[in-house]
């Protein structure tokens, strides 16, 4: 069979519920394309059923209706569009632009890489709130996803939540730091063992949606040096490591790809004690 033929009968395969033997026909036209972009689409389809990760972003602002939302890594603006009024929106990307996007909440661009904004235009931005709901969906590279976790968690609060794209590649291919198709995670499912190894104290899980997960993390603590002080060594020991396919790593908290889930999952992990401020550069 061609790999045409293969992606036509994994999509029919998927539409009659066929989940397992359409992952499998999607792997085989992968075989012979490694690059196919309609067989990785099916493959995420049929492996990560159920709503999809705006679906849950769109709840989660939504049920905390944020004060301060920041996303890092806005693209063409369709995630950070979600946030609605009286949320305050920060955009951090280099390519930052707002065509043919409307912004219902007090949004602002910041065309800087995400290490530049929190060097210079954080303090100014935030203007001394802390940032309730982040989404960080930027350069597709473990260590940039953990500077990004720091820089954010700083400026953050006790009960603030931090949302990461990207964590549940499809296979080693697709979790590669160089980019070699189209359908791409990068590393950064790298930052779900980080944390869960040197940030015990954090409550951590995955959310299993469309097309590569949904990581949440809360229970932050501003205060926390750990990861500032122990960068280059993290980074160091996870850089080379590559994506198993066959045994996902068992520090990935996944739970069922359904908001009733994530709801309980997420009002149990969050501290109900107050908020404890920011903490300033």
């Amino acid at each position: 069979m061609t790999v045409a033929q293969l992606v036509a009968e994994a999509e029919g395969l998927l539409a009659a519920g066929q989940r397992a033997e359409a992952i499998a026909a999607c792997r085989r036209a992968l075989a012979i394309q490694p690059d196919c972009l309609p067989a990785h689409v099916c493959m995420a389809r049929a492996t990560l059923p159920g709503d999809d990760y705006l679906a849950h972003l769109r709840r989660f602002h939504e049920t905390l209706r944020p004060g301060v939302y920041v996303e890092i890594g806005v693209d063409a603006g369709r995630t950070l569009s979600l946030a609605r009024p009286p949320t305050r929106a920060i955009g951090v990307d280099p390519a930052a632009r707002e065509v043919g996007v409307d912004f219902a909440a007090d949004t602002r661009l910041f065309p800087l890489e995400s290490d530049a904004f929190f060097a210079a235009e954080a303090e100014e931005a935030l203007a001394g709130d802390p940032i309730d709901l982040a989404f960080v969906d930027g350069l597709h590279l473990c260590e940039q996803a953990l500077r990004d976790f720091i820089h954010v968690e700083r400026h953050a609060a006790r009960d603030s939540v931090v949302l990461f794209h990207d964590c549940l590649p499809l296979d080693r291919a697709t979790a590669s730091r160089t980019r070699r198709t189209g359908f791409w995670t990068g590393d950064v499912w790298k930052i779900v063992p980080v944390l869960a190894r040197y940030r015990p104290d954090l409550e951590i899980f995955v959310v299993p949606a469309y097309p590569t997960g949904l990581f949440v993390v809360t229970r932050l603590d501003p205060s926390s040096t750990e990861l500032a002080g122990r960068f280059d060594s993290i980074v160091a020991e996870f850089s080379p490591r590559e994506w198993d396919d066959a045994a996902r790593d068992p520090a990935f908290p996944i739970i069922a790809n359904e908001w009733a889930a994530v709801g309980e999952r997420l009002a149990a992990g969050r501290p109900t004690s107050g908020r404890s401020p920011a903490r300033r550069s």
